[in-house]
């Protein structure tokens, strides 16, 4: 079931592209229905006992894709600047890198505080960039800047702080 939750997320990661393009109130349904999903799949993998590797790595190419193409998608409009997708590529990469060198033992997703939060703030972003897509509001252009430049400086610091280890 988690990882049909993931699965879904997949889906919506090829739909929100073009949902964003179009405008309208759905992009951000779509990004509430994402959210809730990877809210709810971890405590729905261990409630259910059905914790994998390999479901840890659909839900995080599942989060990343959404995010990924959503906050591309909004660069493109130009509604956000092109440094946000580019940090949650380079914070992703190294999160993969730091996953694989890590395999001694069982196999096992590196993981980092900030690193966590800087996946937080990508969905975060995402959901004010739908959010002003939704209601057209000129003074939510402050609150998309905000949320960009806060989500960039966090992905980029979590590339750091792995290349400091």
């Amino acid at each position: 079931m988690a990882n049909a939750l993931s699965g879904m997320r997949l889906l919506l990661a090829v739909a929100m592209p073009w949902l964003l393009s179009r405008g309208g109130l759905l992009p951000l349904v779509v990004w509430c229905v994402a959210a809730l999903s990877d809210y709810a799949d971890g405590p729905l993998a261990r409630h259910r006992d059905e914790v994998s590797f390999a479901g840890a790595v659909l839900d995080n190419v599942a989060d990343v894709a959404f995010v990924l193409g959503g906050l591309a998608t909004a660069a493109a409009l130009g509604l956000i600047s092109w440094a946000v997708p580019a940090s949650i590529g380079l914070s992703a990469g190294a999160y993969g890198v730091a996953s694989v060198r890590s395999r001694a033992g069982p196999p096992r997703l590196a993981r980092s505080r900030i690193g966590h939060w800087a996946g937080v703030l990508n969905y975060v972003c995402l959901g004010v960039v739908a959010g002003a897509v939704a209601w057209e509001d000129p003074r939510l252009t402050f609150l998309v800047a905000a949320a960009a430049t806060v989500t960039a400086g966090v992905n980029l610091a979590a590339v750091a702080a792995r290349w400091l280890r």
